[in-house]
């Protein structure tokens, strides 16, 4: 069976519950993992801005002792690290000092305290170019990027994802940087043929496919042994509400393709985490039920699980 899990945004950066008290909340819901959001230290509403905070300043040492209790919280309540999300948006038009920082201290940052953690995937988003320069430019920088990315992600054990994303432009959401499976193949496969070895992967992001109108089952045939993590949301295909699955319709069926996508997941052998990148059913639903609430997305997990396992062949 495979495992569940859930990010940790609106759980262990709660204003409400204290830190243990979300390690328990995520156990006792019945997940197994957990998706470390480091993008809650700095905030992307924030780097939209030009607004950067200090944390990251500090050094990998202090870091280190800061997610230290993180590290013993987990394994007090029986659960792992499965993947990370680092802070983004890590390129802004514009903002070529909070870019360096971004690039040079930052992301790399993030690599060091995911060694430390012993946290396998980290997600870290594309520059976001295609509509301000140019298809070329985009892929010229992040293939620049990315490399520079390979040794530090060697050192601490680390397999990088790219994610499916969408852009916002004249008030629309269109296709963003790999949002095409051809695309992400292409970045994917070029990295790992400059790292020698298979050190790149993909996040596939339910939710963004929704939006940009991408078939499921079609989309995992496509990208196959390349999607490592998921991150497992549903929206009404117009904004990225980041909700429980099966939540956006009247009847079965309705909605996103969960069926497609199980049945592509099940076809092309996934073996990952079934991640929950549910944050805000965590913001939206009354304190008194949140707990309710968890256990339902773990609920709906484990039916995942079922659907891609070998019953779910019956």
């Amino acid at each position: 069976m495979l495992k569940i899990g859930v990010q940790s945004k609106g759980i262990l950066d709660s204003e409400i519950l204290d830190l243990e008290t979300g390690f328990e909340r995520i156990n006792k819901a019945g997940f197994d993992c957990i998706d470390l959001n480091l993008d809650v230290f700095l905030k992307n509403s924030e780097l939209y801005q030009g607004e950067m905070n200090r944390f990251f300043e500090q050094s990998i040492e202090e870091l280190r002792q800061y997610f230290t209790s993180y590290q013993e919280g987990a394994r007090r309540f029986g659960l792992s690290w499965s993947q990370m999300h680092a802070p983004y948006p890590v390129w802004v038009l514009g903002r070529e000092e909070q870019n360096r920082i971004m690039v040079e201290t930052v992301i790399p940052k993030c690599l060091a305290i995911a060694g430390f953690l012993g946290i396998p995937y980290v997600v870290i988003h594309p520059f976001k170019m295609q509509y301000r320069q140019t298809c070329r430019e985009e892929r010229r920088q992040n293939m620049a990027f990315f490399k520079n990315l390979i040794k530090p992600a060697r050192e601490h054990n680390v397999t990088i994802c790219l994610e499916n994303l969408y852009e916002s432009m004249g008030g629309r959401l269109v296709e963003g940087v790999c949002s095409a499976p051809e695309e992400a193949a292409w970045y994917i496969d070029g990295l790992n043929g400059e790292a020698g070895e298979e050190r790149f992967g993909f996040c596939l992001d339910t939710g963004h496919l929704e939006l940009v109108k991408r078939p499921p089952y079609k989309t995992v045939l496509r990208l196959g042994h390349r999607i490592k993590i998921l991150h497992l949301h549903e929206n009404d295909g117009i904004e990225d509400l980041h909700q429980i699955p099966y939540t956006f319709g009247r009847k079965a069926g309705d909605g996103f393709d969960w069926e497609g996508l199980l049945a592509g997941l099940r076809e092309t052998g996934y073996d990952g985490v079934l991640n929950f990148e549910t944050f805000p059913a965590m913001n939206s639903f009354p304190e008194s039920v949140k707990e309710e609430v968890l256990r339902t997305i773990a609920g709906i997990g484990r039916y995942f699980a079922g659907r891609i396992g070998a019953e779910g062949l019956n």
